[in-house]
């Protein structure tokens, strides 16, 4: 098959100086992809880069033998999420400290179980906050880069398979007399309304046909 040599081609190639870029500024893929139709191969490479090096990152791959089609770059601020959380988280460490404290002191079940409800609850929370904030710290910390790496294949004409004359007068005979039973199987299967039809004409014409009667004995 022709797409070995091209997935080769771009692999050893494009995605090796892209490879070697990542060593060299400490970046990982996170994920890979690959689109194989008839008319490119593409790459779709997802890469995560230590922020500081993520301009040095681009600069090196636009100055370099990769040819770049089109760029775009989004700048996501999450300062404000990241402040109310660890606000929240706060507070509710704080809360959670005073309700162990009161749990020492409780003497009763029933407080005992509702102060504990209260502990898992917040416990809960605060680990549902702490992921938030790791994402988000990762966030910080690493830059997103998607990179489209694609090479356009060669158009190669391949004229659809056509049949001989004789199978096409086959075919065609096979077509005509399909349609010739389908038609006859639409009237028989109709016969209920024949029947109807039929019926109702006759007794109208028996009707008519008495009336004309009618008239001739009255004259």
């Amino acid at each position: 098959m022709e797409t070995y040599p091209l997935k080769l081609a771009i692999y050893q190639k494009v995605k090796k100086i892209i490879d070697n870029l990542l060593k060299k500024y400490n970046a990982y893929y996170e994920s890979e992809g690959l689109e194989n139709n008839d008319q490119r191969i593409v790459y779709n490479l997802r890469i995560r880069i230590p922020i500081s090096n993520f301009d040095m990152l681009i600069t090196s791959i636009e100055n370099g033998k990769v040819e770049v089609k089109s760029k775009s770059i989004e700048v996501q601020d999450v300062t404000e999420e990241y402040v109310d959380i660890e606000t929240r988280l706060a507070n509710k460490r704080a809360y959670l400290k005073r309700y162990k404290e009161l749990l020492s002191k409780a003497q009763t079940v029933k407080d005992i179980i509702a102060i504990e409800d209260n502990i898992r609850l917040l416990q809960e929370e605060i680990e549902s906050k702490e992921g938030r904030l790791n994402y988000l710290n990762d966030q910080v910390s690493y830059s997103t880069l998607e990179l489209e790496l694609y090479k356009e294949k060669e158009f190669i004409y391949k004229p659809q398979h056509q049949d001989n004359f004789l199978e096409r007068i086959k075919k065609s005979l096979g077509k005509g007399w399909g349609a010739i039973v389908d038609s006859i199987l639409l009237i028989i299967s109709g016969w209920p309304i024949s029947v109807i039809v039929v019926s109702a004409f006759l007794i109208i014409k028996r009707i008519i046909k008495k009336g004309h009667s009618r008239n001739k004995s009255v004259n």
